[in-house]
């Protein structure tokens, strides 16, 4: 059977309602028409059916035998589209809100507080897009940044968060105490990092505490500062990294700073389209940051 051949979508709700409520009056008052409408559309059910599907009696509706094989498909297909609809409906009142920033950001910092921030905005459909590059900022778009520099941004409002720090980490496991330790320890580089300059690197550290006998050119490289702090993590070298994205792994155990000096970096800035500064969920969003990152 083609779905031409199919009774009338109004003719089958009527019928399911009547079936359900053994009611042609009930019937009518829940899908707000006469029992005269309903008892119309369960005749043009039936007529093109050619077969009857409800006995009615003064005092009852009772189903035939085709009409509860009937009203079995119709329950169970409508309960489907009614399910579906309030999916759909659901997914149309949620607010998204789509967020960039770096890779380095959203994995040490972000992603470990996504649990805290759904329980914030439950209503919120939060979408991370990761650029090292500067995305644009629009309505419809990507809403909101976290930005790195010193700020402000051009076409766009924002706020400083934090200032960035750097110093060397390693797992607690290699005994570091004192700069000079570095001595005997790997150099863990992280090659083409562009901000903040001048960069937080082996040859800036060094002079900046003193030690002018380490090879700063030695150890092992690599291209961002997520393979660089896992590789740090895991026991092969000591790196540079920013204290602020650490903090999770510092807290617990995971890696250590175990020597000044620290050096400093660029500013967390949260930016947004200047259209959204006042949407609800952009501005909850903010003073999450504000709140959570004044904490780190």
């Amino acid at each position: 059977m083609s779905n031409r051949s199919l009774p009338p979508l109004t003719a089958l709700r009527a019928f399911e309602a009547v079936a359900r409520r053994s009611s042609f009056k009930a019937a009518a008052e829940e899908l707000f028409v006469t029992p005269t409408a309903i008892s119309h559309q369960i005749r043009q059910l039936e007529a093109q059916l050619g077969l009857r599907v409800l006995e009615r009696t003064p005092r009852a509706v009772r189903l035939t035998a085709e009409g509860s094989v009937l009203y079995q498909a119709t329950a169970s297909g409508l309960g489907e589209i009614a399910r579906a609809v309030a999916l759909l409906r659901q997914r149309q009142d949620a607010t998204i809100l789509t967020l960039t920033s770096t890779t380095a950001f959203l994995g040490h910092w972000m992603v470990p507080r996504l649990g805290e921030l759904r329980r914030l905005l439950p209503d919120v459909d939060l979408r991370l897009h990761a650029s090292d590059a500067i995305v644009e900022l629009r309505p419809g778009g990507v809403d909101a940044a976290i930005r790195y520099g010193k700020g402000p941004f051009a076409g766009v409002a924002s706020v400083p968060l934090r200032d960035d720090v750097f110093g060397p980490v390693c797992s607690p496991g290699l005994g570091l105490s004192v700069p000079e330790d570095l001595r005997q320890a790997t150099l863990i580089h992280i090659d083409g990092r562009q901000v903040p300059a001048p960069s937080p690197d082996w040859p800036r550290w060094c002079a900046e505490a003193g030690l002018l006998d380490v090879d700063t050119q030695a150890g092992v490289r690599f291209p961002d500062s997520t393979l660089a702090v896992q590789a740090a993590m895991a026991g092969h070298g000591v790196v540079i990294a920013s204290l602020v994205l650490v903090a999770d792994a510092l807290a617990a155990g995971l890696l250590v700073a175990p020597f000044a000096p620290v050096l400093r970096g660029e500013t967390y800035h949260f930016a947004c389209a200047p259209e959204l500064q006042a949407r609800r969920d952009v501005a909850a969003l903010r003073a999450w940051l504000q709140d959570v990152m004044a904490e780190t």
